[in-house]
């Protein structure tokens, strides 16, 4: 499609500087909170919102451009961009569009649905912090219906995103992969499976045996916390140990059955035998005589 959906004007109201203008950190906080929260909405539009599990088809897809700064306070239009060669198809463009929207109206409401990853809950606490550093006001626009949602980023109560208690299994469950260091002083970990998975590793607290894993296959036991569509999103660590080399890995196996092998041939621990005569006529024959 030639002109571009999604365009829409943020309008802080009430800042420190002349109509207009604004701070080069506030407008880096406010684009980098804004593109997190596009992303994670993007990846939960294509099921696949997991830490590291993202495309750049996805990301293409859900990129944001500020386009102007408008004076009349300050009014940053921003537009969606789009992949040269999209996961999306219209529908999915609309459906992101809309829930981006969707969670605009839950900030300033305070009221996230239900069902929200904990990563855009994460996001919408960011984008809130930054917004209320730049402005006390916080006003959108949406071109296309002139569809408007106001609201004041600091009353905003950041609590009601917290994500909520996760189920976690009864049994325990054993995983393993490679451990990998996230933030070693905040004991922050994750293992990754043979298959690029990255689960977060949580209690694991002891930083000598992190130490000794990081970088190295292990076996994680624990009761693992899922995600609203029943994936593992993490593993409440109760044991962690380097895994045990499969057997067949170490094992050296001597196969003589060659040397009993019924078949005619030069005897293996035998050798060409010369006589002295045929000896003296080899080196004759080396020396060229």
């Amino acid at each position: 499609m030639g002109v571009m959906s999604g365009q829409f004007e943020l309008r802080l109201r009430g800042m420190d500087v002349p109509p207009g203008e604004i701070g080069l950190r506030d407008l880096a906080n406010i684009s980098t909170q804004l593109q997190d929260l596009a992303t994670r909405l993007g990846r939960w539009v294509a099921g696949i919102e997991r830490v590291g599990r993202s495309t750049g088809d996805v990301e293409d897809a859900v990129a944001l451009r500020l386009t102007t700064i408008r004076a009349g306070s300050t009014g940053l239009v921003i537009e969606r961009g789009r992949a040269s060669q999209p996961l999306f198809d219209v529908p999915l463009e609309e459906e992101f569009d809309a829930l981006l929207w969707e969670t605009w109206e839950a900030i300033a409401a305070d009221a996230p649905r239900q069902d929200t990853p904990p990563l855009v809950r994460q996001s919408a606490v960011g984008l809130l912090e930054a917004l209320g550093h730049a402005a006390p006001e916080a006003e959108l626009r949406r071109t296309a219906d002139g569809a408007r949602i106001s609201f004041r980023p600091g009353e905003r109560d950041k609590r009601v995103w917290i994500a909520p208690d996760t189920t976690v299994d009864e049994s325990d469950l054993t995983l393993s992969g490679v451990v990998k260091m996230v933030d070693l002083d905040s004991h922050k970990f994750r293992l990754v499976d043979d298959v690029g998975n990255r689960i977060p590793l949580e209690g694991v607290d002891n930083s000598d045996v992190a130490r000794e894993l990081l970088d190295r296959r292990a076996d994680a036991v624990g009761q693992p916390r899922r995600d609203s569509r029943g994936r593992i999103s993490a593993l409440v660590v109760s044991s962690i140990s380097p895994a045990d080399v499969p057997v067949p890995w170490t094992q050296h196996v001597r196969d003589d059955s060659w040397r009993e092998a019924p078949i005619s041939g030069p005897d293996p621990d035998g050798g060409v035998e010369f006589t002295d005569d045929e000896w003296a006529a080899f080196i004759s024959a080396m020396n060229g005589a």
